[in-house]
This record gives structure tokens, sequence and C-alpha cells, in this order.
């Protein structure tokens, strides 16, 4: 398909007081592309710049969605690009056009496998501009042939390194769950001395010693692609068999998703700098434990992990793969971690900081306006489920009946 531009001029509205100058004039014109190779370029120039994003939100990981999965799915790029008046790129929204029955919705590429979003914003823009700009952005693509009905912005950090979210200057509500981060304030075992208490450390030491008497036994990051065709190899029929067992959908099966993921692995991986890390303890012959994170020199987020269905489960190998990622990481100057979006208590024992997420729900047409109201009640409920321990215990024991009565 060619790509199609939309350029929007004078968009910001002048101030109410002529004396005094609006600061959007910072944003002089929007684009809109649906061709990521159009939008390449620039995007790679705010990444290069050392934009406010997160690491889900680069052109390397994004791209390899788009072509394993939103394609496949229907998600058309709709990247929206605000230039200064100088005609340098201000800020970039990494979106996709899609449809939910009737309704049509523009949402973050990435779909569930971008455990954190945000846009990409020049650091002088991020805090200037208002939310005149970002609803004076929003009615000009609702009147373009671009049709939309909603826009869709789902798990966003309120902030980044330090910088407001603009999306905040609009409704919002918070989402159902938010994330659990570490700052890395020191260097190797002496930061995860820090993370976590001595009975733990103890605990885990006599697990490890255990682990340790199996032969072949040992903890990697994967730096070739055989590590990573090895370690996907074993990942996938393990994660499938979690899954079933918990009665859960596994997002993880079908082809577009292993092809994402494999390219995702990659993706860096010839350069020694790989943006999607694989980190795994294993012995012969049996896959112990793994995590894939992706790691952009600043903060490196957890986006899937397993764990053996042996008898040696019971040595907690995912635990113990953590203190080593957590060392890891620390002692290559990497600033903060995560382990994703999500409720799991074993997330507490290694991420102290709340990371609270927020949704936008913006109606754009007459349909979107019942679309938003409904998906923000089901936004509320699922928070309410997810928030108690009591309900969010029966949502298990219910998937559980419903799997059995099915097999």
């Amino acid at each position: 398909m060619q790509s199609r531009r939309m350029n929007f001029a004078n968009l910001t509205e002048p101030s109410h007081n002529p004396g005094e100058p609006s600061c959007a004039g910072s944003i002089a014109r929007v684009e809109i592309l649906d061709s990521l190779d159009v939008a390449e370029p620039v995007w790679r120039q705010l990444e290069q710049g050392n934009a406010v994003r997160t690491p889900y939100q680069t052109f390397d990981l994004l791209a390899a969605w788009q072509r394993n999965i939103g394609a496949a799915i229907g998600v058309m790029p709709f990247v929206v690009v605000g230039f200064d008046a100088n005609d340098k790129a201000a800020f970039l929204w990494p979106l996709g056009h899609s449809r939910t029955g009737p309704v049509s919705v523009i949402s973050f590429l990435g779909g569930k496998h971008a455990n954190f979003n945000f846009g990409l914003w020049r650091r002088d823009i991020v805090t200037t501009v208002t939310a005149e700009d970002i609803r004076a952005i929003l009615t000009k693509i609702s009147a373009t042939r671009f049709h939309a009905d909603i826009l869709s912005l789902l798990n966003q950090p309120y902030s980044w390194d330090g910088f407001a979210n603009p999306f905040t200057l609009l409704p919002h509500q918070p989402s159902p769950s938010s994330g659990l981060r570490l700052t890395m304030s020191a260097t190797g075992e002496e930061q995860t001395k820090r993370v976590l208490s001595p009975a733990m450390r103890s605990r885990l030491r006599t697990k490890e010693r255990r682990l340790e008497k199996l032969p072949g036994y040992h903890y990697l990051r994967a730096t070739t692609p055989s590590d990573v065709n090895r370690l996907l190899a074993e990942f996938f029929p393990l994660k499938a068999a979690h899954m079933k067992a918990q009665a859960l959908p596994d997002i993880f099966c079908n082809p577009h998703t292993e092809a994402f993921l494999r390219e995702a692995c990659y993706l860096g991986l010839a350069s020694g700098k790989p943006l999607v890390e694989i980190h795994a303890i294993e012995c012969d012959g049996e896959l112990l434990a793994l995590l894939a994170a992706i790691n952009d020199g600043n903060r490196s987020s957890g986006m899937f992990n397993t764990y053996t269905m042996s008898d040696n489960a019971r040595q907690s190998p995912g635990l113990v793969l953590l203190v080593h990622i957590i060392a890891d990481l620390a002692d290559r100057g990497v600033k903060s971690f995560d382990l994703g979006v999500g409720e799991a208590s074993y997330k507490t024992f290694f991420c102290n900081e709340q990371e609270p997420l927020f949704d936008n729900f913006v109606p754009l047409t007459p349909l979107g306006k019942l679309a938003s109201v409904t998906a923000r009640a089901s936004g509320r409920v699922k928070r309410q489920i997810k928030q108690s321990h009591v309900l969010w215990s029966m949502v298990r024991v219910l998937r559980q009946a419903s799997h059995h009565a099915r097999a």
C-alpha cells in the first residue's frame, strides 16, 4: 500500500491573551503516516536524540511486531508525528489503527507484548506541551479521512525518566494492573544484598547449591543465534504447559507470536547488544528457568518467562535466576529493572517501587462515545477484581473449573 501523509498546519489555538505566547507554538505541523518505512527516519532521529520513551517504543521492536503480528491481525500503522516551527521532529506517537466489531480504534502498537506505553517526546517539548495542544491534534485527526472512533491508550506510566506523561492531561483512569520497579543503586552482589533480606538470600543460596549438583548446571545470557534458538525451542512448549495447567489462554502459541519473539531476540545480537536479552539457568537436557527482558541500556523490562515443571521446580529456579539477572544488570550499569505489568507475589521480592499506570479512552465520534463508556466501565471492573485478593482468587478457581469441564 502506498503510504499516505496528512499535513496539519497551525494546529495550536492562539492564546486567549494576545500578549501571552502559547507554549504550543512549539508544535507547528503534524503528519499521520501509515507506513513504518516512511516513519523510520524521523523515529530513529528521535530515538538517537534521546527522546523520552520506554524501551517498548523503539522502532526495531515495533516494526518487528507489526511485520509478524500487527499485519496478521489487521492493524494498520497510524504514526502521528509533530514538528516544530523549524520543521524538526517534536514528538512521535507510535499508534496503530484497527477495528473491534463496528468500532474503529487507535491504540499503541505492540499490543499485549508492550508492558509500558509512552510516546516519543523531545525533552524540551514534553515539559511544555499542553492539553489544548493534544486536543487540537485529536480534533484535526478526527476530521481527516483516517476515520477513527476512539483513542484507546493503555498501560501508560504517569511519568518516565522523571518526565510527566503528556497524556495525563487528557481524561484518564487507573489501569487494571500496575508495575513494580527496582532502581539500581549498586553493582553486582551488593545490589542483590540491598534487594533481598538476609533470610531470603540464605534460602536462595541453599536452593541454588542443590541445583548446582545437577550435571552441567549454569547461568547464561544468550549471546549467539544458537543460544537463542535452543532456549526458545525449550521455552515455547514449556510455557504452553504452564498456561494449560493454569487454564489461561496461551498468547505465545501461534506462529505469528513465535516469529515476532524470535526476530526480537535476534535484534542487535550480532553487535553484542541484543534489544531483547534471554537469561536462563539450565543443566544438561533441562531448561530450569528463563526470562527475556527488553533492555535499552537504561531500563531492563521483563517480557516473558517460564520455569521447569520437573521436581527441580521445588528449588525455585525462577527466583534463583532473578538473583543472577539483577547482579548482571547492575554490573553493566543498567539503571532500573522491572518484571512487567501484573499481579504476582514473586515480583515483590525483587522490585519494591510501585509504578502505577493509566488508560485513556478518548472518543472521536458519537460511536466512540458509546465505546468509551463501555471501555471505562470494563477497565474499572477489571481493576476492582485484580485489586481484591478474594475476587482474584475466585477468578482463578472459576478458570480452573471451566478448564476441567472442557477437558
